[in-house]
């Protein structure tokens, strides 16, 4: 008996997260070897599931490869980040999105936290994001522009965020639009 196609969709992104986990975790990157497939599988079993074009899976995948770089060429994420939200984006289409980012968000938090917990940077860290967040909340007129690159940068492998992101929202989807009674 062959699962349906959200099982397998599910078990592939599994897949991919535990690569990308792996190699984030171990080498501090994320290779072109595991997201390009990544996007493939996830367009692949999209067109599975819909009976035909994946035009979702392939408008996920491209309006997640737009925010990823965007957020790459401001110096937030790594290019491999950048490609592995998109393969993201093909299995869960733009509107699995922002449950990846809200939950994306929160593991990426609790991962930073531990972190510089665990590194003693704790009081640097978090200066270092009251800087980033007046910069940004100003519109650059105040507070530092901190990037990957910065010498106090402070970061965590951001695809193991992603790929937990990733999973969540295809296991508990969030409902976030608010319908009329």
């Amino acid at each position: 008996m062959i699962p349906d196609p959200s099982t397998l969709k599910l078990l592939a992104l599994l897949l991919l997260g535990g690569v990308v986990v792996y190699k984030d975790v171990r080498e501090r990157r994320i290779p072109n070897w595991a997201t390009l497939p990544g996007v493939l599988a996830g367009l692949a079993l999209s067109a599975v599931e819909v009976g035909g074009f994946p035009g979702l899976a392939l408008l996920g995948a491209l309006v997640a490869l737009g925010l990823g770089f965007m957020l790459f060429a401001l110096g937030g994420v790594g290019a491999g980040d950048a490609k592995l939200f998109a393969a993201v984006g093909a299995f869960v289409g733009p509107g699995g999105l922002l449950p990846v980012l809200i939950y994306g968000g929160l593991a990426g938090g609790v991962l930073a936290v531990g972190s510089s917990l665990r590194q003693g940077v704790t009081r640097s860290a978090l200066r270092n994001t009251k800087d980033l967040l007046v910069h940004v909340l100003t519109l650059g007129r105040y507070g530092e522009r901190r990037t990957l690159d910065s010498p106090e940068a402070h970061s965590v492998p951001y695809g193991v965020a992603i790929a937990v992101g990733a999973v969540a929202a295809l296991l508990f989807p969030l409902s976030l639009g608010g319908g009329v009674s």
